[in-house]
Formats: structure tokens, C-alpha cells, sequence
């Protein structure tokens, strides 16, 4: 009776009841019935008692709270698990849970006491912002490389490592957000203000005539620059608009032309002009004349019956006016030759090869 007083001693008054607390108690109460056995035959049995008055307590909140299934609290299954590992013998009075559970819970109490929690430590996440700034420095800059940029960066006060911006720059890459920088399409922009094409295009009549039509395109602006119409495209028809054209355009310029021999035999360097010829069965290289070529076409002389080189002429006349000052161009998507139209006055319009195409346009009267 001594033994049992000692463990069933409560100090509800004075603890709140938290898992803490009960937990502090019950520790308590062992360390009395420890000091107070000094017997190895009575050891087993006080911490059979003490299974069984943690077993009865488990009970009694059980039946108060209406429960179907048993809840144990992280006190409990403490309680329980230090119970079993310092006596062999209580754990066989154990009713509520099996002997497997309880060595279960050992495990997991043991496996949480030591792991421990470290911080994460490291480089800190690149911000969105960042990588932005990043993108637009390699895009507009094709020829940096990730220790160009990461030094450019560092100007700037902000730190970063150049294999974190090579990652960076790979996953770019590989979104598709940075293109290759040897592309023939960014060599054709990075030379806009100097450079042109030229080629010749046949048009056949009903009589059986073939003309040749000459153009020479700005790239920039898609505008005309110069066209001419003949029967006999030789060596020097070419030579001679190259002439003029190079007397209509003083400072140094690039001209783009396939591989026919009416282009491929003149001296370009004689006019202050570089010549640049296509590869073989590569229209492509030459794209932008090779579309307008199409477009002159489809827009214009396939509408039309052509009989002399007069009307063919007048055609191409009218429609290279209504391409270089009314027609918007997708490619720059404005006009080439265009003037800023008023915002106000009556929307009229004026019909363009006989009323193939139409030119709309304010009237401010």
C-alpha cells in the first residue's frame, strides 16, 4: 500500500495539465519508486504498476471522451516506451497495444533524438529578376560569354559566380529564348543600313515575248530602290544600273545577288559596292527579293492579259509606286516610303491598277 500511494500521488492544483507536465510527473513518480526499490525482485513489479496506472489512465480518458478507437497522446506513448525498455517483464501486462508497437515507438523516439535538423546552407536562389536581366545582357549582346557577363554584372554590385550564369544561360538556351548567334538572319539585321539584294525575274506575254525585270531592294526599309525592264539581261544592262545605283548611294554598301552570270561577272569593288553571292539552289539566303518577286506576281501580272512591253512597264510603274508609298509590309510592319496619316478627316480611297488594290487614306477637307 505504501508503494501504491507513492505512485498514485497527484498534483493536479498546482500543474496545468499539458503534455509537458504530465510527462515531468510522471518522471517524478518513477524516480520515487526507483529510489524507494533497492530489490531486484521488486523492480519488475513497481513498473508493472506503473504499465497498469498509465494502462487505467489511458482508459479513463477513453471511456470520458466516447471514443471507438484508443488515442494516445506523445506523453503516453513515451511514458509506455521508457516503461518497456527499462523492465522486459511489464511489457507482457500490456493490454491496450501490442509488444510490437511498443518497441516501434522506442525506435522512433530513439531515431528522433538523434537526427537533427540543419539549416539548409549555400548559394542563395537567383531571382526572377535577375535572370531576366541576364537573358537581355546575352540577347543583346551575343558575343559575351558567362565570365563577360558575370564581371559586367559585378559593375553593377550584384554577385554572382559565372558557372551559375552558364546554367542560366543553358536553360535559356534550351527554352528556345536564345537563338545561335551565327545565323544567317542575324547577319542580315546586324548589316540593315548597308545592305541590298538584287535579282531578275522573267515575265512572259501572250505573244510569246519574255522580259526580265531587274530590282534592287533595301533590306531595311523593303523599299525599290531601282527596277528596269528588257529583252537582253547581258553583262552590261546589270553593269549599268549597278552604276547608277552606286552613284545614287555614295557610302559603302553590301548587295546580295544569286549565281547568274550576269551578276557573277561584274567587279563590285569598281563601284564602292561588296559583293555577296549565294550558295547553289539556296533561294533561301536570298529570301527577301525572292518574296517580292512572288509578290510583284500574285498582286500584280497574274491579274492581268500582258501583250506589250508598254503595259508591262505601266504595271510594274504602278504597283512599285503603290508598293514603296501606300502597301504596309508585314516584315517592318509599316510602310516603306510612308508619311504619318492624319487622325482626323474623311476616310476616302483611290483604286490602284484599275481597282485591283485600293489606297485608303484622310482627306482633311
Amino acid at each position: 500500500m505504501p508503494l501504491l500511494n507513492s505512485i498514485g500521488a497527484r498534483n493536479d492544483e498546482t500543474f496545468p495539465h499539458s503534455d509537458n507536465q504530465i510527462m515531468f510527473n510522471f518522471l517524478v513518480k518513477l524516480l520515487r519508486v526507483l529510489f524507494s526499490t533497492f530489490f531486484k525482485k521488486r523492480k519488475d513489479l513497481a513498473f508493472t504498476i506503473l504499465l497498469l496506472k498509465k494502462e487505467n489512465e489511458i482508459m479513463k480518458r477513453h471511456f470520458n471522451l466516447q471514443n471507438r478507437k484508443i488515442l494516445s497522446n506523445h506523453s503516453d506513448r513515451f511514458c509506455l516506451s521508457l516503461i518497456g525498455s527499462l523492465s522486459k517483464r511489464a511489457i507482457f501486462h500490456l493490454t491496450i497495444v501490442k509488444p510490437e508497437t511498443l518497441l516501434e515507438w522506442q525506435r522512433r523516439f530513439i531515431k528522433k533524438r538523434w537526427s537533427f535538423k540543419h539549416k539548409k546552407r549555400g548559394r542563395k536562389p537567383v531571382t526572377t529578376e535577375l535572370k531576366k536581366l541576364i537573358l537581355e545582357m546575352k540577347t543583346d549582346n551575343p558575343l559575351w560569354g558567362c565570365r563577360r557577363i558575370s564581371d559586367e554584372l559585378k559593375t553593377l554590385n550584384i554577385n554572382i559566380h559565372h558557372t551559375t550564369v552558364n546554367k542560366i544561360i543553358q536553360s535559356f538556351r534550351k527554352e528556345g529564348k536564345i537563338q545561335p548567334t551565327g545565323s544567317w538572319k542575324k547577319f542580315l539585321k546586324s548589316h540593315w543600313d548597308s545592305l541590298f539584294a538584287m535579282d531578275l525575274m522573267t515575265i512572259d506575254t501572250l505573244l510569246g515575248k519574255r522580259f526580265y525585270l531587274l530590282i534592287i531592294l533595301e533590306l531595311k526599309s523593303r523599299r525599290i530602290i531601282r527596277y528596269d525592264l528588257t529583252e537582253n539581261p547581258c553583262r552590261e544592262f546589270v553593269k549599268q544600273r549597278i552604276e547608277l545605283f552606286s552613284e545614287d548611294y555614295q557610302e559603302k554598301k553590301t548587295i546580295i545577288y544569286d549565281n547568274a552570270l550576269q551578276f557573277t561577272s561584274i567587279d563590285y569593288s569598281w563601284y564602292g559596292i561588296k559583293g555577296v553571292n549565294i550558295c547553289t539552289s539556296a533561294p533561301n539566303m536570298n529570301a527577301f527579293v525572292e518574296r517580292l518577286n512572288g509578290t510583284i506576281r500574285r498582286e500584280a501580272l497574274d491579274h492581268f492579259l500582258l501583250f506589250s512591253e508598254k503595259q508591262v512597264r505601266k504595271i510594274i510603274s504602278e504597283y512599285v509606286s503603290y508598293y514603296n508609298y501606300q502597301r504596309p509590309h508585314q516584315g517592318i510592319n509599316r510602310i516603306p516610303n510612308g508619311v504619318i496619316c492624319s487622325t482626323t478627316g474623311i476616310i476616302k480611297r483611290e483604286s490602284v491598277l484599275g481597282g485591283l488594290h485600293h489606297n485608303y487614306y484622310r482627306s482633311s477637307a
